[in-house]
């Protein structure tokens, strides 16, 4: 029997949802932690580039697809819901699944002549739409020009102002935990595995039987939704979209985001928004310094621990479980080691192995 490999099958049960949970459920009681204060504004925000990050780590870290275009459709998310909400009255929730369809749509167009190169190719063309996604929301009047697009309405409209940002962070990060489900649940399901050997070998991969180019559209249609989702998020958190959200220092922001928490650690992807969120803005000094500063942070983090956070805390936690199953000698513990089998049906030995008799 074939094993599932579409997008949402999975091989560890309810998993997937608990970590959803769990990270909606830490953002709100952060959010509740800190009431309707600046701060708050700012984790939500926060939140908003944590969705951002979650798709580069799928993209990026995992699939070693190397696009630089998630802050241009941050813009395009965020300026197609300013334009819905502010120019056409659209309702926030309809305005948002426009620029969710928007944002498919464009990048499906997109990837389908894109993801036919690779490697440095495709880094230097995606390192150009930002760049030109924000020259033209820069020098359109219908845009806002520099000034941008103001009167984006939060996510939630409450009777006072405190209320309203309360509730936009509460539904920040009701849909950052169900992003995080969707890309846990693809992370461990045959997909998962398939991105993994794509990232590894794409020869090999082919291969195996899995189909590169469609893998490949689909990664970079998801990255792109995502990036789009969470700008949209952001614009309603500030009230306001202005062109810096789609250029280049953006796309920087974004890189440092996923490095310093970790490229193939959905955790890290959001402690990294979080903590460089937060970072840029506690004074006027680093705010002014910034690309400066989170330039010195990517280098470090390549230089000296290219898995970030997530590295970090992964190879303490496997030292730590490693601890516990010694023996108390101090050898660890002896395990029977089971060769590796053929995964060709024809070639699984019968049960007893050798000789049947007949």
């Amino acid at each position: 029997m074939q094993p599932r490999t579409d997008w949402l099958s999975n091989r560890s049960g309810v998993i997937p949802l608990g970590y959803g949970i769990a990270v909606a459920g830490v953002a709100i009681i952060v959010l509740l932690g800190l009431g309707g204060s600046y701060e708050a504004n700012v984790f939500t925000v926060a939140l908003g580039y944590a969705i951002v990050t979650i798709g580069m780590s799928i993209q990026l870290g995992y699939s070693h697809q190397l696009a630089f275009s998630q802050s241009a459709f941050m813009g395009f998310g965020a300026y197609a819901v300013a334009i819905l909400e502010v120019k056409y009255q659209v309702p926030t929730a309809l305005a948002f699944l426009a620029a969710i369809v928007g944002a498919a749509l464009v990048s499906l167009l997109m990837s389908s002549v894109l993801t036919r190169i690779a490697g440095l190719a495709l880094a230097l063309v995606t390192l150009l739409i930002p760049q030109i996604v924000s020259q033209l929301a820069t020098f359109s009047h219908y845009l806002g020009s520099f000034a941008g697009i103001s009167g984006v309405q939060p996510l939630y409209n409450g009777e006072t102002f405190q209320q309203s940002l309360l509730g936009t962070g509460i539904v920040a990060a009701l849909v950052l935990g169900l992003v995080t489900f969707i890309a846990v649940r693809i992370l461990r399901s045959g997909v998962g595995l398939q991105l993994s050997a794509v990232a590894a070998n794409e020869g090999m991969a082919e291969g195996m039987g899995v189909s590169l180019g469609q893998r490949k559209i689909e990664v970079f249609v998801l990255g792109s939704v995502l990036a789009a989702l969470g700008g949209a998020v952001v614009a309603s958190a500030q009230n306001i979209v202005t062109p810096d959200l789609a250029a280049e220092s953006s796309q920087l922001t974004l890189l440092v985001m996923l490095f310093v928490g970790g490229r193939r650690s959905v955790w890290g992807a959001i402690v990294g928004a979080v903590a460089i969120e937060y970072l840029s803005n506690l004074s006027g000094t680093i705010t002014t310094n910034l690309s400066i500063i989170e330039g010195v942070l990517l280098l470090l983090v390549l230089l000296f621990e290219p898995d970030g956070l997530g590295g970090i805390v992964q190879r303490g936690w496997r030292a730590l479980r490693n601890a516990r199953h010694r023996t108390p000698s101090g050898e660890p513990e002896r395990t029977q080691k089971i060769a590796p089998v053929a995964l060709r049906p024809d070639a699984v030995a019968p049960v007893g192995g050798g000789d049947t008799g007949e």
